[in-house]
């Protein structure tokens, strides 16, 4: 997306756990690798998960799967492992209502997704759930922390006003205290960190969803705050 006039209304959302039921996915693959690694192997592939992420401050399968390839013995287990993770249906896990109200926000203003990430396997990931054909490609920004790239975002894209969907309320108060009244923060109370007071801080969002569904009740002056 180029940054030519200010738009009226840019939205950025989040993906996981935002419009994608990341904690059922993960679930679902830590079932399939216990099938194919077995309890021992399967505990190696998450210890070795944790360690790349604290060592690079975001989840890398990719490099997780380097590791664990490099040091397992069984090597068809492993293969096995790595299909699984690269081949994880993620159109499967997208939340009802995320299509229609990404349908809906479209007709509102321009509309990308940002998201945190590695820069190989999310934006997969999101292509594979099919995010990327209803925003278009151009429009899918992943970054290792995305709250550092609010500001160089607003140059970039430049709007009138901001919206920023995501699960993680602490991310959202972090951002409006940024961005101040350009933004306009939606909290979607899904996925566990919505339900762990520890994300929690001030500014409290200004709206509230129980589910993404639920954008789909709003209209643009909600978002732009008028009235």
């Amino acid at each position: 997306m180029s940054a030519k006039a200010p738009r009226e209304l840019m939205f950025f959302f989040d993906v996981d756990n935002t419009l994608l039921d990341n904690d059922r996915a993960k679930a679902d693959m830590e079932a399939q690798l216990m099938s194919v690694l077995g309890q021992e192997g399967s505990k190696r592939f998450w210890e070795l998960y944790e360690e790349v992420r604290k060592e690079g401050g975001v989840v890398s399968y990719p490099r997780t799967i380097a590791r664990f390839e490099e040091e397992w013995a069984d090597k068809v287990a492993a293969y096995h492992a790595a299909n699984i993770v690269n081949g994880l249906p993620y159109e499967e896990y997208l939340f009802p209502g995320t299509v229609a109200a990404l349908q809906r926000v479209s007709g509102m203003g321009d509309v990308a997704i940002l998201s945190d990430g590695d820069a190989e396997y999310q934006p997969r990931k999101i292509a594979r759930a099919g995010l990327s054909r209803i925003v278009g490609f151009k429009d899918v920004l992943v970054f290792v922390d995305k709250q550092e790239q609010l500001l160089a975002l607003m140059q970039q894209l430049p709007a009138r006003h901001y919206v920023l969907v995501d699960d993680k309320e602490s991310i959202l108060a972090n951002a409006k205290t940024l961005m101040g009244e350009k933004l306009t923060t939606v909290w979607v109370q899904q996925g566990h960190y919505a339900h762990d007071p520890k994300f929690y801080r001030e500014p409290a969002p200004d709206i509230t969803l129980a589910s993404i569904g639920d954008l789909c009740n709003l209209n643009k002056s909600d978002f732009l705050r008028e009235g």
